[in-house]
C-alpha cells in the first residue's frame, strides 16, 4: 500500500459502478475513484494516471486533481486548520495533509505558509508533512563537482545568504554577493555547484559561470534591445544596481556579455547606453 500513497500512479480500471470506479495499481493495490471523476469515455481495462491518498477510513482513494506536492517534495504550503491532532496543510486535493505537532519547526499558525517535506508515516502509511527539515536534509554531500547543474529549493535567509536544499537531499548556501534576483522561501530554481567543501557542505551559485553564461546573457540583451526599439539606457559605466534590476546579473557578467556583442559588431557601446547596430 505504501508504495503508491502520495504519488501519481498508473491505475487500471477494473469496475465502473454508480458510486465511482474501482481501480487496481500495478502492484495489486485496490483504489477507489469517486464518481465525480468518472466520465463516459472510461473503459474497463483502461489505465489512467491519478494521485492516490488515504481517506479518513484509511482506504485508498484516487483523484484526477493535480496536487500541489507529492511524496518526497519540499513545498511551501498553507495551513488550513489546526486541531488537537496537529496542523493540516492544503495540497490542492479533497483531503489535507497532517503536520503532527512534533514535526512542526516552528509551531504553525492557521493561514500561514511553511516549507514542508511530504513523507509517509511508518505506523499508518499515511501521507504526512514536516517542517522539521533537518530530519530529511543532510549536511554531508558526496560526489558533486564544481559547476555541476543541480535543482534547489530556497529554504530561508541567513546572515551569509540563502539556505537552499540541493537535489532534495543536501543543504547548500547561496551567498548574498552572488544573488542578483529576488529570492523567496519555497522558490524552485536551477543552480550550479560552486564548491563542495571537505566537510560535505555545498556552496551554490545561481548563474552558470564562464563563456556559456556570457552568451546566454548576450541573447537576453539583444532581445531586450529589440523590445525597446534598439536602445537601452545602460552601459559599461552604469551602476551595479541598475544592471541587477534590468538583467538580474552582476556588473562583471554584464560587461563580458556586452563586450562579446560589441566585438561581433551587434551593438554600439557608450558609457551609459547601448544601441542595436542596425547595419
Amino acid at each position: 500500500m505504501a508504495a503508491i500513497v502520495g504519488t501519481v500512479a498508473q491505475l487500471k480500471i477494473e469496475e465502473i459502478a454508480y458510486e465511482g470506479a474501482y481501480l487496481v495499481s500495478q502492484s495489486g493495490d485496490e483504489v477507489f475513484l469517486p464518481k465525480t471523476y468518472v466520465n463516459q469515455e472510461f473503459e474497463l481495462g483502461e489505465s489512467i494516471n491519478a494521485f492516490v491518498y488515504q481517506d479518513k477510513d484509511e482506504q485508498l482513494v484516487a483523484t484526477l486533481k493535480k496536487p500541489l506536492a507529492t511524496l518526497g517534495d519540499f513545498k511551501l504550503l498553507r495551513v488550513k486548520e489546526i486541531n488537537r491532532t496537529g496542523a493540516f496543510v492544503d495540497i490542492g486535493i479533497e483531503r489535507d495533509v497532517l503536520v503532527p505537532f512534533n514535526e512542526q519547526r516552528p509551531k504553525m499558525s492557521e493561514g500561514h505558509s511553511y516549507l514542508v517535506h511530504l513523507y509517509l508515516d511508518k505506523a499508518s502509511s499515511r501521507l504526512c508533512a514536516s517542517s522539521h527539515l533537518n530530519r530529511f536534509v543532510s549536511n554531508d554531500a558526496q560526489g558533486y563537482k564544481r559547476f555541476q547543474h543541480v535543482d534547489i529549493v530556497v529554504a530561508g535567509k541567513t546572515d551569509l545568504g540563502f539556505k537552499v536544499i540541493v537535489d532534495g537531499k543536501f543543504w547548500g548556501v547561496v551567498y548574498h554577493n552572488s544573488v542578483f534576483k529576488k529570492l523567496f522561501v519555497g522558490q524552485e530554481l536551477t543552480a550550479f555547484i560552486n564548491k563542495q567543501r571537505e566537510d560535505g557542505k555545498l556552496d551554490v551559485v545561481l548563474e552558470k559561470p564562464g563563456i556559456e553564461k556570457s552568451h546566454n546573457l548576450a541573447d537576453q540583451i539583444i532581445a531586450r534591445l529589440e523590445q525597446e526599439g534598439g536602445v537601452l539606457q545602460v552601459g559599461d559605466k552604469s551602476a551595479p544596481d541598475v544592471i541587477k534590476r534590468l538583467f538580474g546579473t552582476s556588473k562583471a557578467n554584464f560587461k563580458k556579455a556586452i563586450g562579446h556583442l560589441y566585438k561581433q559588431g551587434l551593438i554600439d557601446l557608450e558609457a551609459m547606453q547601448i544601441r542595436l547596430n542596425k547595419k
